[in-house]
């Protein structure tokens, strides 16, 4: 792999390069070439996602393909801060373990029963990677799920290790969609929809399609994971075990501390916020209530308010385990995206198009949705978002078809990879562990696989029915 690295590294300037020479290095070669330099880095992610995400700002205005100071806004659109605000919040619900405490709270109460385990790990970990990163969540959750799992007597461990590990790398993927964000993909959508169709994407309209297919795909992957179980369940003795070690995690965790108590509080507000702030601006119209602007304040309360000892929540030096690497991503995807769109590329593409105008739209969105599921298995959910909106765009335009529900499966299925270990760090975090086989992954993730294809299917048909 070393050896093959700086040969894909170099591949990527001398694609533009190449390019650029072959339209005698006009400004839409050049164009053009970076385009491709930087697909080709995304997609083998031999540089960091973030690091190629700034090349836009650098080499356009160079080689006069648009100015710096109309790039720059890019990157400083308003969703970066609202995603900087999300990121702040995952961070102080992480630094003070109050995130810990809600998903041993839900495992508590969920019961102790081999269904109800089950259960309880998928819900205490979909939640959390509602706010905060999957492979955050899923770390968190690998620890609790391996002692519960420890307190089983061999033959209920053997039977049950497998499920409940697999069922915290797949809620950790499924729970982010749930939410604006979540996850990078429905990030880097709102933000194109918002930079090219002059849309907005807010947490409330996010809900509805992101919350129906996360419970909906949680069903069917619980339903999928359950039907291995054994149809006995845990024995008494093994019950209260578990249920003794819950009890004694809890009573570890003492009584909730004064930090713990003020992050919840301004954790529940600003969601409370997000959800009630379509209906603010009548209610209060001296104020324009914004998501980014809830996010912002909640990102300010943070850093200002103490945490009841001596110390703010949070202070700046805990920013640096923020993935600032998405922001970049986001802005630069933006960037090529708005300046490609500019270019007499953007008008050769939509022409090309015009050839499959006879394709049904229940047949593109077929399409999208199968590319968008497998195609995660290999390459990075936000480069593969990145890369394909573009074009996705270009589509909709030439065939005159619905860009938002055109996009829908294939920006939900981005966040579908259930099948390979090194598809999704939560993936690979739980497969780390040595319990399960990749023939066993393998087998159900196809399964999920496909059962998301048709369920993001029916699903974004449904919603451009309704709509």
């Amino acid at each position: 792999m070393n050896k093959v690295t700086p040969i894909i590294r170099l591949a990527g300037p001398v694609s533009a390069i190449l390019t650029a020479a072959f339209g005698g290095f006009l400004p839409q070669y050049w164009l053009l070439g970076v385009a491709l330099w930087m697909l080709i880095w995304w997609i083998t992610e031999t540089v960091h996602l973030g690091v190629t995400a700034l090349l836009p700002l650098v080499l356009f205005p160079a080689l006069e393909i648009a100015g710096a100071k109309s790039l720059a806004a890019y990157y400083a659109h308003p969703l970066v801060y609202l995603f900087f605000g999300g990121f702040v919040l995952a961070l102080a619900l992480e630094k003070t373990g109050l995130h810990y405490r809600i998903a041993l709270w839900i495992l508590r109460k969920t019961g102790t029963k081999d269904h109800q385990l089950l259960a309880g790990f998928m819900l205490a970990t979909a939640f959390m990677s509602m706010w905060i990163s999957n492979t955050a969540t899923a770390i968190m959750m690998l620890p609790i799920a391996t002692s519960v799992v420890a307190v089983l007597e061999p033959q209920q461990r053997e039977k049950l290790s497998r499920p409940i590990l697999l069922s915290v790398a797949w809620a950790a993927n499924i729970g982010g969609m749930a939410t604006l964000i979540g996850t990078p993909p429905n990030m880097i959508f709102a933000g194109f929809m918002s930079e090219q169709l002059n849309k907005q994407i807010g947490f409330v309209e996010w809900l509805p399609i992101g919350l129906s297919a996360s419970v909906l795909l949680g069903l069917v992957a619980f339903a999928i994971l359950k039907r291995g179980l054994v149809r006995s369940d845990l024995s008494l003795e093994e019950e209260r075990r578990t249920q003794d070690w819950l009890r004694e995690e809890w009573g570890r965790l003492g009584a909730l501390s004064s930090a713990q108590r003020r992050v919840a509080a301004i954790f529940t507000l600003t969601a409370v916020l997000w959800i009630i702030r379509p209906y603010l601006g009548k209610w209060l119209p001296f104020v324009q209530w914004s998501d980014t602007g809830i996010a912002l304040v909640a990102a300010l309360l943070l850093f200002s308010v103490t945490d009841g000892v001596k110390d703010s929540l949070l202070k700046w030096e805990d920013t640096k385990a923020l993935p600032w690497g998405i922001l970049l991503l986001f802005g630069g995807g933006l960037a090529l995206a708005g300046t490609l769109q500019g270019s007499p590329w953007f008008a050769l593409l939509g022409e090309q198009l015009q050839s499959l105008q006879g394709i049904p739209f229940a047949a593109w969105l077929f399409v999208m949705a199968l590319l968008g599921v497998f195609a995660t298995e290999l390459l990075s959910n936000m480069a593969l978002v990145s890369a394909l909106l573009p074009l996705v765009y270009s589509l909709a335009l030439a065939l005159g078809l619905d860009f938002y529900t055109l996009s829908l499966p294939l920006v939900l299925g981005a966040s579908c990879a259930f099948m390979l270990p090194m598809a999704t760090p939560p993936n690979a975090i739980v497969f780390s562990t040595g319990n399960l086989s990749m023939p066993y992954m393998i087998y159900r993730g196809i399964a999920l696989n496909l059962l998301s294809v048709v369920l993001l299917f029916a699903l974004t048909l449904l919603y451009q029915f309704m709509g």
